[in-house]
């Protein structure tokens, strides 16, 4: 798991390093920290973060405007907001931050946000897949959909695709539940990238996928409960 650090005051990015390194450390967590300490700096960047722990207050780009850039780039990164001021939490809602901190820190709320912000990420473990004969591992959050083929699968990602020797429905039994729904007898998407649903059919990108009458029912009640709880 990636994190990010931006805030212009040297001395808070040390105290969040610290802090999140016990942290993770007690919650058995392998993570890499990256700091920035200006909006420019972190805009410029192009490490693929998981959690950004982002200052308000910070001279040139302030952090409101460098989470709306940023966020365009990094939609899937969870932002927590920091700031002295209380009445600028406002303005963060404007970039969807998942959480608020103030400062000074106090260890207990940055435990509490860190603690949210994990249990709201899904589909960080990996699946082995094959491509030209070669091995690879991907995260199961990247998968836009699995296709069933004949004695194998293939599972399709944004730059491609990928094939594994394995059946749908023992591949099914590996991911995780919250994230993907078998939608028909060939067919399992990820409910995060669903773009729209309507009259039986997911986009997915320039896919379109059918929803089969028998499983219908409980694809609706999945994709209603993802999007209250993840999106």
């Amino acid at each position: 798991m990636n994190i990010g650090i931006c805030d212009d005051e040297k001395e808070i990015v040390f105290f969040l390093n610290n802090a999140i390194k016990e942290l993770v450390q007690n919650m058995g967590i392998e993570v890499q920290l990256y700091f920035y300490y200006s909006g420019e700096m972190l805009l410029d960047a192009e490490d693929n973060l998981d959690i950004l722990f982002l200052d308000i207050e910070m001279p040139g780009t302030d952090g409101i405007e460098t989470g709306k850039r940023f966020s365009v780039k990094n939609r899937d990164c969870k932002i927590i907001m920091a700031t002295s001021k209380v009445e600028r939490f406002k303005e963060a809602f404007k970039i969807n931050a998942f959480r608020f901190v103030t400062k000074p820190f106090l260890l207990e709320e940055i435990k509490e946000a860190l603690v949210d912000v994990i249990k709201s990420m899904i589909g960080m473990e990996k699946i082995q897949v094959y491509k030209q004969r070669n091995q690879y591992e991907i995260f199961q959050k990247d998968i836009l959909y699995i296709v069933s083929v004949d004695s194998y699968v293939e599972i399709f990602v944004k730059e491609g695709k990928f094939r594994s020797e394995t059946s749908l429905t023992k591949l099914e039994e590996e991911l995780e539940p919250a994230l993907f729904c078998r939608v028909n007898r060939q067919c399992i998407v990820s409910l995060k990238w669903i773009e729209s649903y309507k009259k039986d059919e997911i986009v997915i990108g320039e896919n379109r996928i059918k929803v089969s009458i028998r499983r219908k029912k409980e694809f609706e009640r999945r994709n209603a409960i993802y999007d209250m709880e993840y999106r």
